[in-house]
């Protein structure tokens, strides 16, 4: 009979004393932030900060921003979809292994990763932080109708992760999460279009979406160099 190997992780548990002060992982802990496992010698620290995870048509409890951020995870009945919100498993997948269409935004971070330098162990993320910036669910294969509370927790989270992790730079690969949530950032940051959509590979006057994310990554190693 085979021997099936254990899965490797590709992500760290370093951070979690830490991630267990914040209020909205205290709730949802599957919520919490994917740290590679080599982003604390990582060149740069860089925590990269998506838009939000989704849940299936069939779910419920997110459609509601007030009863979402006043529930927590044992709310989810058996098979209700919390592997969706499952942020570390999600990631946790050597190159080449994101195949579902959902996924392309980690295959197309990860391809660009690469491309920027990041090109040793068995997945580029190893390399990298990663977060939602909105920690309310959207509808499936939709973006979030943000409301006040997501914006809210949104920016309480972000500020106590970045706290936490203490990166030398951030990249929104969400304009949305950005244009909501980046103006009190006390660390240095920019914003790329989400890699899933069409403007990750159409150029605009910035160039495509990939380039602009593999020179603030550049950037952001550059900067970290100099110091």
């Amino acid at each position: 009979m085979a021997v099936t190997e254990p899965k490797k992780n590709h992500y760290s548990d370093t951070f979690d004393e830490g991630f267990s002060t914040v209020p909205h992982y205290l709730a949802y802990p599957r919520m919490r932030p994917f740290v590679g496992c080599r982003y604390a010698g990582a060149k740069a620290r860089i925590l990269l900060v998506g838009e939000s995870h989704y849940l299936p048509k069939n779910q419920t409890l997110h459609l509601d921003a007030q009863r979402w951020y006043q529930g927590q995870e044992g709310d989810f009945r058996p098979g209700q979809g919390l592997g969706w919100i499952h942020t570390r498993e999600i990631l946790n997948k050597s190159t080449g292994e994101w195949r579902k269409q959902g996924h392309a935004i980690y295959r197309n971070l990860d391809s660009a990763l690469y491309e920027a330098g990041f090109q040793s162990g068995d997945s580029a993320l190893e390399h990298i932080a990663f977060m939602n910036g909105f920690q309310r669910p959207a509808r499936e294969r939709l973006s979030l109708e943000v409301a006040p509370e997501d914006i809210e927790v949104g920016r309480e989270t972000l500020a106590a992760v970045i706290d936490i992790l203490r990166p030398d730079g951030v990249i929104f690969v969400s304009r949305k999460a950005a244009r909501h949530l980046s103006g009190e950032l006390k660390v240095p940051h920019g914003s790329v279009p989400h890699p899933a959509s069409a403007w990750w590979n159409r150029a605009s006057r910035r160039g495509t979406g990939k380039n602009q994310f593999i020179q603030q990554v550049s950037r952001i190693c550059s900067g970290k160099a100099g110091s």
